[in-house]
């Protein structure tokens, strides 16, 4: 979930996947079919809006989307040949990939003295102006530690490389690719595109829709912007005195009890007391009393304006979201599947955990809900208590096990976990055994990896029957649910 402010601790996992660099590629690409001219935008009152009115570094940016697509189909097929490479000698030594990129990359890793994060630190100042010293730090081990890991999975691949042969076969960017095209053929075997043109829907989607978003944002100021010189022509005045007399006059300074309603009801996700961020909600709240003025003159304006626009939305994609062995409520067999990927330690997801609970359950047989792990990495303990509810599912606690880790989510520590477990009544030493032993970290591990799969970069992310959930509240996921219902399409059963 987008954070509105900077105060507001939404978290968010940036995608990247392992390894997806490494691979070279040789031979003739197809160029990307790129504009002949200027994209037509918005027309308004007769006159048409283009990307020549843009500035000139976001018209760039939406006249290339398509040389952006041809090099994601690139980074993903090399993605998709590295994986093939870690597969085939993984199956040579007997091990599975896991233990192989253990043995290789993750072992290796030197650990990152003082030294070269001082060193790192002293290097780029005026970066950590301001940032606390400890996480400075901390932020700056973790950056040393990726790059050391890059630098090694670069080297592991370049030696597999060596041993089995990649030949590059249909271009990725070639109109002719089907899901049945050999893109390449690694040490004999042959690499199809399917896979590769499932990982690209959302990859491809997410650039489609930013672009789109963008092109919205200016276009709807450049309509603004004319209405406005419109109005005040009409009026005979400026057009800053009706920016004037609309909004900043009445633009107002929040009182205390406003501010402290606004911390009462989203600390949780506010990082410091009171007292460290009232300038900060003062300031937010100050913007978005000025933002709605703002939207009122745009309503105001807009009457009797004829708009067109030119551009539309991308169509989010069907994904092939399998729901794994994961648990689930709902038939198997219900027209419509929701699948949710989840992290126990953030507060989006502990926000949205009673609206999925009571919409979910309010449409019966027809909807089946299923719950798959997506922690993030700056959620300490957000791994383990997934662990955690895998061990309650294995006892068919799975729900009510969660519902505590939701309402605790400031104690989700190893003790506190087991502690809840006695709480909703659980076999304690089946519990403590399965938890102490990370019997479930491997079943984490994997929804983790289908997830990046998938394009899940926060938590929660909602699949309904494939098509992600993007705006998370009841209405819109019952909307989604009723849309759903007319075109069920199956979901995919654990491999």
């Amino acid at each position: 979930m987008k954070p509105k402010t900077a105060i507001l601790l939404f978290t968010v996992l940036l995608w990247s996947p392992v390894l997806a660099q490494t691979a070279k590629q040789t031979g003739p690409t197809q160029p990307a079919q790129r504009p002949s001219g200027p994209i037509s935008l918005v027309t308004v009152n007769g006159q048409t809006f283009t990307t020549a009115d843009l500035e000139p570094a976001l018209r760039q940016e939406l006249e290339r989307l398509e040389d952006k697509i041809a090099a994601a189909r690139k980074s993903v097929l090399d993605l998709q040949i590295n994986t093939m490479l870690l597969q085939l000698e993984a199956k040579k030594r007997r091990i599975d990939t896991h233990r192989l990129y253990e043995l290789e990359v993750s072992s290796r890793v030197p650990a990152i003295s003082p030294a070269q994060i001082k060193k790192f630190i002293d290097d780029n100042r005026s970066q950590f102006e301001g940032v606390d010293p400890a996480t400075a730090n901390q932020q700056v081990a973790a950056y040393l530690r990726e790059e050391a890991e890059n630098k090694l999975a670069d080297e592991l691949v370049s030696r597999l490389r060596k041993t089995n042969p990649v030949v590059l076969g249909v271009d990725v960017n070639s109109p002719a690719l089907n899901n049945n095209s050999v893109v390449a053929t690694i040490a004999g075997q042959p690499l199809k595109a399917d896979a590769l043109l499932e990982r690209l829907k959302p990859i491809i989607y997410k650039m489609k829709v930013e672009t789109f978003e963008a092109a919205k944002r200016r276009s709807n100021q450049l309509v603004d912007d004319m209405l406005l010189l419109e109005e005040a022509n009409r009026r005979q005045v400026g057009p800053e005195e009706i920016i004037r007399t609309q909004i900043s006059d009445k633009v107002r300074n929040p009182t205390e009890e406003e501010i402290a309603k606004f911390y009462s009801e989203n600390k949780a996700r506010i990082a410091g007391d009171l007292n460290s961020v009232r300038n900060q909600i003062a300031a937010y709240l100050q913007n978005e009393s000025r933002q709605r003025l703002e939207q009122d003159l745009s309503t105001q304006l807009r009457k009797g304006a004829n708009i067109q626009w030119l551009i539309t939305e991308p169509t989010p994609p069907i994904q092939n979201i399998s729901v794994d062995d994961d648990p689930s409520r709902g038939d198997v067999n219900a027209p419509v599947t929701i699948v949710e990927f989840t992290d126990y330690q953030c507060p989006a997801c502990a926000a949205m955990h009673p609206v999925l609970d009571e919409v979910t359950k309010s449409y019966g047989a027809k909807v089946r809900f299923v719950v798959r792990d997506f922690p993030l990495n700056q959620h300490e303990n957000a791994r383990k208590a997934a662990e955690a509810a895998n061990a309650a599912h294995a006892q068919g606690k799975f729900f009510e096990y969660i519902a505590l880790l939701f309402k605790n989510q400031k104690a989700l520590d190893v003790p506190s976990l087991k502690k809840y477990a006695t709480e909703i009544g659980l076999d304690r030493a089946r519990f403590d055994a399965a938890l102490d032993r990370g019997l479930y970290a491997t079943e984490v591990k994997k929804d983790i990896e289908d997830g990046e799969m998938y394009g899940v970069g926060s938590t929660p992310t909602i699949f309904i029957n494939g098509i992600q959930l993007r705006t998370l509240s009841a209405e819109a996921l019952r909307e989604a649910i009723d849309r759903a219902a007319t075109n069920p399409v199956k979901t995919t059963s654990p491999q």
